[in-house]
């Protein structure tokens, strides 16, 4: 099976100047843990900062950042909706018209509606690859016992804090969809009144480890302290993650939902978990080092097309320092050139 480098980075632009109203769903909020407070106020949402950062912004616009949640659209340049609803399917008992919004768009889609005013995810996904409904049970996660039942599961506690910006588990409220300029840079309120620089954070500036911890705190598969939310709850960019997730870590020879028994990734969303294991991730090496989050013209929006090798042998192969050493390609891969099996990320990632 083909596999191909997912997006690790998530650093976007932040400036320019506005407010933004926060939208999200009813509920209550958190029960067993006094999480920290996170102040609504300050974020100024992503269509502030084209005025300042339109480059930047521009690019982030067409990423998979900017289409993780979303209205459903069945038609049209915009369309979100790319699953079969025109006939009936026995794994999905709801309708295009209960959608209220739509996840994801390259590997699969999952599907928002409401229940008792609570916006809850549908028990039935759409896979891209193989075009048919699936049944979507949670039952492989860890937080699956304390929301056993769909009808109560709610959106904003498992999923919305990764899907949106300037999620508080006490309003139960974000400030905007999908993962925007201040799920990376912070809340811009003060910079945008005033931008200097040291009033917004830039993980290019951060140390190695803090700008890892912004792309691993929602690339990272593990759990907050408690059983009720699924996301590191009161975390922001500059922080140290470490004190609001707990990322798993693979056992040896066994396999789990994460991890395949020698310790590689199992299953989407456990780059955060395989990356610190590598001879990279030891050498300083950092998320942005091979991935642009504020839009790339390549998959997984990398620096370089992987699937050429050519973002791998900016640094590596004959004559760099760090190898490896063959006369031609085969020579090293035992492949065909052209082939899947001479592709760098077929075998290494």
């Amino acid at each position: 099976m083909k596999k191909t480098i997912i997006c690790v980075g998530a650093c976007l632009a932040l400036a320019a100047v506005g407010s933004a109203i926060p939208r999200g769903v009813r509920g209550d909020g958190p029960k067993e843990a006094p999480w920290p407070r996170l102040d609504q106020s300050q974020y100024v949402g992503s269509a502030k900062c084209e005025a300042c950062h339109k480059a930047y912004y521009d690019g982030w616009k067409e990423t998979g950042h900017n289409k993780m949640i979303r209205p459903p659209v069945t038609e049209g340049p915009n369309r979100t909706v790319f699953a079969d609803f025109t006939g009936k399917d026995p794994l999905r008992d709801f309708d295009l018209k209960d959608v209220k919004y739509v996840i994801g768009h390259r590997w699969k889609q999952r599907f928002i509606g409401e229940v008792n005013g609570n916006e809850v995810v549908f028990p039935a996904q759409w896979s891209m690859k193989e075009k048919k409904w699936q049944p979507y049970t949670g039952k492989s996660d860890w937080w699956y016992p304390t929301h056993k039942d769909w009808k109560t599961r709610s959106n904003f506690k498992l999923c919305a804090g990764c899907h949106s910006t300037g999620s508080d588990a006490y309003t139960q409220k974000w400030v905007e969809l999908n993962i925007a300029c201040e799920s990376c840079h912070g809340p811009g309120k003060v910079h945008a009144e005033k931008p200097k620089l040291d009033n917004i954070v830039n993980p290019a500036r951060l140390s190695t480890a803090r700008s890892i911890d912004v792309c691993l705190s929602c690339h990272q598969a593990g759990k907050p302290d408690g059983d009720e939310y699924a996301w590191p709850v009161g975390y922001q960019p500059g922080m140290d993650l470490s004190k609001f997730w707990h990322g798993f870590r693979p056992e040896a020879g066994k396999e789990t939902d994460e991890f395949w028994p020698n310790g590689t990734a199992h299953k989407n969303r456990v780059q955060g978990n395989t990356f610190p294991q590598s001879v990279m991730y030891h050498s300083g090496l950092q998320c942005s080092n091979c991935h642009q989050s504020h839009g790339s013209l390549h998959r997984s929006m990398t620096v370089k097309a992987a699937d050429s090798n050519a973002l791998c042998l900016t640094c590596h192969g004959p004559g760099k320092q760090v190898g490896p050493d063959y006369k031609t390609l085969d020579e090293h891969t035992h492949h065909a050139p052209l082939s899947a099996g001479s592709e760098c990320i077929e075998c290494h990632m």
